[in-house]
């Protein structure tokens, strides 16, 4: 900790002489004279953002803000002002200032040839003005605009964010849920909102859920390659920043109806409707927007899941029987799961921002409300293949979650002196309710023949379903229920303050240096209660007479001992028509809403029959407090305006408290578990420098070089932190733990690009990354924490990561006491990849040819990282018996792998045609198959999400100038998404598949 303070106060003394001797030589620059202005479209009056505005023959330049807006700050002398903008012809203006004269250059740019065959297009100019706020960053970034949202069927800002380069999504029910940049898992990537950090609705990671963010809410997306040191540090992956729509000047009305229908659950009950209102008032100084949005879709899916059994050593033999020493490893199929889901889920929101801005400061509050309300309903049928007499269970049930999101900021800039001070204040919560009810039923069959084991190795599920399914509801017993109901709140206080002081040295030497801090608090309280009722055995007879008293009409025996009789609850109208395409079928079902109406209904007659969960209601329960603060200082230097340099240093300190508990399960309590909880906490202080530089070199006119180097960082998972321990009845099953001493990962970053762009090329960039990453988090499996002295071959610093006693009750934890450990990785592991990308319009074609319009990327990675795991070694001879025995521990050891959720190729295409009042677009998705689980211990085994290709099709007909009509067709190859294990020299069998089918999306938009 010395050496992080020496080494912090050694680079603040540097940057604080950097920051004087700066300031005194530019201070002559506040008596400037000072040149602003608005830049706009000639033939539309839109204002410009991110134009580039110059002096020529000069460093010094900026760029306009959201509104079209520039100041630069000039000695006194001619110049002639260049605003140039990507798509449009530049204008060169000969000015004169005085020292200490402000003067006003209003701009107006014309469409160049680039644009001739696309004014008509929308959408087309909102993706010029992306590229535009890209090439003008100082930072590499790629954006995506509204429009371009506009023009593709994306359901949220997670599919729209999925189609940039390096990008890749998570997905559920159909719809993206989660970004996953440059291959590294949604968890290792800062999500905000106008630069206030989205709270993590997962109650065990800190990934975002992004489908709660409807598309049209935002003016654009813009993710974040490379750091600076004004950015939070948590961010490996990258930063993902979602920029909300503002008032733009006059009086602006705008509305979109949709209906749709959806091909698998064959419902037309999908729907969105979304109005907005926005104005400037008092000579466009405040300006108030007003969005409302609501939304219904169906999102009906089919479900498979496969099982297989570990690996099972066999010896191999010659051809009398006689072992020859080789060894062989196999693998049985175990069984099969089939779940029909149909899930309803209805989005609202509403977004206000207000704005005012002068000439002396600027102030922007937004406030913004989503909720996200899924309602499900599920029927699992799993088949057990090596239990003849139990072959078949069903679970059915239903699924409520609602989650309420919210931020409510506010900003302000203070200018003065030619300087700009920044201060943000904003909260945001987000508030997760799960109410569920499960039913559990179980098919006897005794006497069954059994299936030959031999039969199961390396067998797909779907050959022995075909040869062995047999469903028989009338040999199916209603073993029991339960009721749960999971919640989350997390609420999130921020303050942001920066202060930015440019200075021109001369004409050639300009730049701007930026100090500042922040304050972050998190506060986040995690839950489950869970009741149970069960009828089976002799427990269960008081329960089913308690249950038939309320509900005479059920017919059971009530000596039976594993439940009530299932035909008594049997839904008469279910049909699961086709399933996952016709690969299985499925039979009969319970009635899901009858059991859950009487359950609650008995719970409130007879709670005396309900019994408490247990381990289900700790394993998410905890509380915890993350304190954070941070500052920061970083100049830019522009040098001949060819040449931007912005190193940077940020240190950030973060303390950490969580309070969990310590339990024993035990299965005849009324409460599931053994006495009373104890209460565990922890608390743990981390401290990091984070060094940053971006430089940008620009070549020629139309081609320029990026580089970055930065340090980056990844705080571990709520739930991995947690204290909490729970301790099964019975020492053959590992006990549950998490590990409150892990510390964040980081990682070193290096980035190197490539732009060329012009009115015929358009946008063509490359983009090579590298990371190296330290300490990162990995679930170790097979922990002995009463056995560390057994380990051998481990680095030194191995066990100072782990739990022990001060964690673990160790007198009264047997000595064969297991868990599966969270612990910082002490091998290296590294990231690489190249992005390649090309917008274009090809306006330069002749006739109809010249209507087409291209945005393509393509990304390849690769990773490496070593999984540690232990292998069974003697460590010892224990003398102490008649027999002397060999002590058994556990040889550290790695395994070389990739990372998972990181596929090596991800491909984007989108093919759009623009003519008079017509636009269509037609885009395809290819991510290749990626890692989502290893053997870290044999290496035999590989699980992988299979190859995603997704193809959609959107048009769009403008009837009159302010009304147009669209269409939208999505997953038109009806991809189904297939997740995969593969043995080695054995054909890959499936573990999980889901089809959510096609979709038709058809609305109306109206724009005043």
């Amino acid at each position: 900790m010395e050496k992080i303070y020496t080494t912090l106060r050694t680079s603040l003394f540097i940057l604080s002489l950097s920051f004087i001797s700066i300031t005194l030589i530019g201070a002559d620059s506040f008596a400037n004279g000072i040149i602003s202005g608005k830049i706009t479209d000639a033939s539309t009056g839109e204002s410009l953002a991110f134009a580039n505005v110059s002096l020529d023959s000069t460093s010094i330049g900026t760029t306009t803000d959201l509104e079209g807006n520039y100041t630069l700050f000039a000695p006194e002398g001619n110049y002639t002002l260049v605003v140039s903008y990507l798509g449009y012809t530049d204008v060169r203006q000969e000015i004169q200032i005085q020292d200490g004269e402000k003067i006003t250059i209003d701009v107006e740019l014309t469409f160049g040839t680039l644009l001739e065959a696309v004014t008509i297009s929308a959408q087309a100019s909102g993706q010029i003005s992306a590229i535009n706020e890209q090439l003008a960053s100082n930072k590499i970034v790629n954006v995506i605009s509204a429009e371009k949202m506009e023009e593709l069927p994306d359901a949220n800002a997670a599919e729209s964010i999925g189609r940039l380069p390096g990008i890749s999504v998570s997905r559920s029910s159909g719809e993206a849920n989660k970004v996953i940049v440059r291959g590294l898992s949604p968890k290792y990537s800062n999500v905000s909102i106008e630069g206030i950090k989205m709270p993590s609705t997962n109650d065990y990671d800190r990934s975002v859920d992004l489908n709660l963010i409807q598309g049209e809410m935002l003016s654009g997306v813009e993710v974040s390659k490379s750091l600076r040191a004004d950015m939070d540090a948590d961010a490996i992956g990258g930063t993902i920043n979602l920029k909300l729509r503002s008032a733009s000047e006059g009086l602006k009305f705008n509305t979109n109806v949709e209906g749709g229908y959806n091909f698998l659950g064959s419902s037309f009950n999908n729907y969105k409707v979304v109005g907005a209102v926005s104005n400037r008032f008092f000579k466009n100084k405040i300006g108030a927007r007003l969005q409302l949005t609501s939304e219904t879709k169906q999102l009906p899916s089919h479900r498979f899941g496969g099982s297989y059994s570990g690996a099972i050593l066999s010896q191999v033999l010659d051809s009398e029987g006689n072992l020859t020493g080789e060894e062989s490893y196999k693998f049985r199929t175990l069984g099969a799961t089939l779940t029909d889901q149909n899930t309803q889920r209805s989005r609202n929101g509403a977004t206000l921002v207000l704005d005012y801005d002068s000439d002396f400061f600027e102030v922007k509050y937004f406030s913004l409300y989503n909720r996200k309300i899924d309602e499900s309903t599920n029927r699992t049928n799993s088949f057990t293949f090596t239990s003849p007499n139990e072959p078949y269970r069903q679970n059915v049930g239903e699924y409520r979650n609602n989650t309420n999101f919210t931020i409510n900021s506010l900003q302000t800039k203070y200018k003065f002196l030619g300087t700009n001070l920044n201060l943000t204040l904003s909260t945001s919560i987000a508030n997760s309710t799960s109410p569920s009810t499960s039913f559990d039923f179980l098919q006897l069959d005794d006497g069954a023949d059994p299936i030959n084991q031999d039969y199961l190795i390396f067998r797909h599920p779907a050959e022995v379903l075909n040869s062995f399914q047999n469903i028989d509801v009338n040999s199916t017993y209603f073993q029991g229920a339960s009721l749960s109901t999971s919640t989350l709140k997390d609420i999130n206080r921020d303050i942001l303050l920066n202060y930015e002081i440019p200075f021109e040295l001369n004409k050639n030497f300009s730049g701007v240096i930026t100090v500042g801090g922040k304050y972050h608090l998190l506060t986040r309280d995690s839950g489950q209660d869970e009741d149970f009722v069960d009828y089976q055995y002799g427990i269960g007879r008081s329960r089913k007479e308690a249950l038939i008293a309320l509900y005479p009409w059920i017919e059971t025996n009530l000596g039976a001992q594993r439940g009530l009789e299932a035909i008594n609850f049997l839904d008469p109208n279910y049909d699961p028509g086709v399933f996952l395409d016709g690969r299985y079928n499925l039979g009969w079902s319970a009635d899901i809403n009858m059991l859950s109406e009487m359950h609650k209904d008995f719970k409130d007659n007879s709670e005396k029959s309900f019994q408490k969960g247990g381990y289900s209601n700790f394993y998410k329960d905890y509380t915890n407090r993350e304190e954070s603060y941070a500052g920061f200082a970083m100049v830019e230097f522009n040098l001949w305006k060819k040449l931007m340099i912005l190193p940077g240093l940020r240190y950030e300190r973060e303390a950490t408290s969580y309070q969990s508990y310590l339990l024993f399960t035990q299965s005849g309590s009324v409460s599931g578990i053994k006495g009373v909880p104890r209460p565990t906490s922890a608390d743990r202080m981390n401290e990091f420098l984070f060094p940053s530089l971006n430089m940008k070199y620009k070549i020629n006119d139309w081609s320029f070089l990026q580089a970055a180097a930065y340090r980056s960082t990844s705080r571990p998972d709520f739930r991995r932190l947690s204290p909490l321990v729970i301790i099964p009845e019975y020492s053959t099953s590992a006990f549950t733990s998490g590990n409150p001493y892990l510390k964040p990962s980081t990682a070193y970053n290096y980035d190197l690009g490539l732009a060329v762009y012009g009115n015929k090329i358009g946008l063509f960039t490359v983009n090579a990354f590298y990371k190296e990453v330290t300490g990162f988090i990995f679930t170790m499996n097979n922990y002995f924490p009463l056995r560390n002295d057994r380990i051998i071959n481990a680095p030194s610093t191995f066990l100072d990561g782990l739990p022990g006693e001060e964690l673990y009750p160790y007198d009264e934890l047997e000595p064969v006491a297991r868990t599966n450990i969270a612990f910082n990785n002490l091998e290296k592991s590294s990231y690489k990849g190249i992005e390649v990308s090309w917008q274009t319009n090809f306006w330069y074609l002749s006739n109809f040819l010249k209507g087409f319009v291209l945005d393509v990327n393509a990304t390849f990675l690769t990773s490496s990282t070593h999984y540690p795991y232990f292998d069974e070694a003697v460590v010892g001879v224990d003398s102490s018996g008649f027999f002397p025995k060999d002590i058994i521990g556990f040889e550290y050891k790695t395994r070389e792998g990739r990372f998972a959720d990181q596929p090596n190729k991800i491909v984007n295409v989108i093919l759009g045609y623009d003519i008079k009042g017509f636009s269509s677009r037609l885009s395809f998705r290819y991510q290749e198959r990626s890692i989502t689980g290893i053997d870290t211990r044999l290496a035999l085994s590989e699980s992988y999400y299979d190859d995603f290709v997704l193809v959609d099709l959107s048009l769009k007909q403008n009837i009159t100038e302010r009304l147009s009509i669209y269409a939208n067709a999505t997953n038109i190859l009806n991809h189904i998404d297939d997740y995969f294990v593969e043995y080695i020299d054995q054909d890959p069998l499936p573990t999980s598949s889901e089809q959510y089918g096609r979709r038709i999306q058809f609305g109306l938009r109206y724009n005043y």
